[in-house]
């Protein structure tokens, strides 16, 4: 019998034990694995809408920080600096928040920085946090108003790069400001903006010794910026000719008041308005001769100069601003009150006119900057906006543009 060498014997074939069970636990740790991935998927898909929610109510918080509504509600202040540090709990779609807000001066500008902080524990009792930073302007929340005005138009600049919607005579303040005195001799202001000519502020307690042209930001002092405002301004031009000449009317302006009156509800601020008599004169200076307008009763100290010629031309500068309030839309009219004469259509009374120009060639006075009877949801301030008092046994005249650049067709407006 022949005895096989060792080393020649056919090896074992398998697995052995150990092996399996190696096998056996891999296979088992991949098992637990998977079964604790959808757990993880929910976990990490909750703590996602967590930081969702956080997110919104850090924006929330703020944006009411923004507006100036989280104050000290025991002082009843609306005041930026009564904005403090706070925190508080918020319990929303089965989580607990916890908010806390810091406010603090930003030393480079007069700004105010804001961090909000939401803290929280998720499900797994880790903690999470998020804080959303932003810098607050100190302006008068009320100025958001403006934004919703709409734009129907480029914001195009006029005189000395402000909107043409600026009063000429109104005092640039340099820094994107103007101002505009309603009566010479008043002791009220009102602020401009620069860029869409909207009334941005109200100023009171000015010398009224001060004329417009001498304003500076020294003599507005603290002004009143709670609420956005329209401008609306022209001229009023009286004559007695029969028939009334529109493009010669230079008499003497007849005492009188310019008025508004809303067509839908009333406006939460009284409209102001204010008139001048002005005057246009021609002085020599280097360069030629110039046209000035100034108050009727002015002397030629006034531009500093000697003398000058009286053109003869005679008229009324009115401005009034209106406050539309949370709509950001006016609608209403203007009207000239008398204050010593009487409107009528007989002899011995006078009749209001408004100078139109049909604009758009629509075939209608029917937009706003038309000069129509009534405005319609009036979004931005106005200039042109002229009137011409003739006499009450006269017609409004339709105007002779003959040899004219300019539309000088009247319409009836008051009786």
């Amino acid at each position: 019998m022949t005895t096989v060498p060792p080393s020649r014997r056919p090896r074992q074939r398998g697995f052995t034990l150990l092996e399996a069970l190696i096998a056996f636990l891999v296979l088992a740790l991949g098992l637990v694995a998977l079964a604790q991935l959808p757990k993880q998927l929910r976990l990490r898909a909750e703590v996602a809408r967590q930081h969702g929610e956080a997110v919104r109510l850090a924006q929330s918080e703020v944006e009411t920080l923004r507006a100036f509504a989280v104050i000290d509600d025991a002082a009843g202040l609306r005041s930026f600096d009564a904005i403090a540090a706070a925190s508080r709990a918020i319990d929303t779609n089965g989580t607990h928040y916890t908010l806390t807000r810091r406010v603090a001066d930003d030393p480079a500008t007069a700004a105010k920085r804001v961090a909000v902080e939401l803290t929280w524990t998720d499900r797994s009792s880790n903690p999470q946090v998020l804080t959303l930073a932003s810098v607050i302007a100190r302006e008068s929340p009320a100025l958001g108003a403006a934004l919703g005005l709409a734009r129907t138009e480029s914001l195009a600049r006029g005189a000395a790069g402000r909107s043409p919607r600026i009063p000429i005579l109104a005092k640039d303040l340099g820094n994107g400001r103007s101002a505009l005195k309603l009566e010479a001799a008043g002791d009220l202001a009102l602020l401009l903006d620069n860029v869409t000519g909207l009334v941005v502020g109200r100023c009171t307690g000015i010398d009224p010794g001060i004329a417009t042209r001498d304003l500076t930001t020294t003599h507005l002092g603290p002004c009143d910026t709670t609420a956005a405002g329209l401008l609306i301004t022209g001229t009023v031009r009286f004559t007695a000719a029969v028939p009334p000449d529109p493009s010669r009317a230079n008499d003497a302006p007849l005492p009188f008041t310019v008025t508004t009156q809303p067509t839908t509800g009333t406006d939460p601020i009284a409209a102001l308005c204010g008139s001048e008599a002005m005057k246009a004169v021609a002085v020599e200076r280097v360069g030629g001769r110039h046209l000035e307008v100034v108050p009727i009763a002015a002397l030629p100290a006034l531009l500093g100069v000697a003398t000058w010629t009286d053109t003869g031309e005679r008229f009324a500068r009115y401005h009034c601003a209106v406050f539309p309030g949370a709509t950001a839309r006016w609608s209403g009219r203007t009207a000239v009150q008398p204050s010593g004469w009487s409107l009528g259509t007989v002899d011995g009374t006078w009749r209001v006119c408004r100078y139109t120009s049909d604009l758009d060639r629509s075939g209608a006075i029917d937009a706003n900057a038309e000069h129509p009877a009534d405005y319609r949801d009036l979004t931005t301030s106005l200039t042109n906006q002229n009137f011409l008092v003739v006499s009450g046994s006269a017609a409004c005249p339709t105007g002779n543009n003959t040899g004219l650049s300019v539309d000088v067709s009247t319409a009836p407006h008051q009786p």
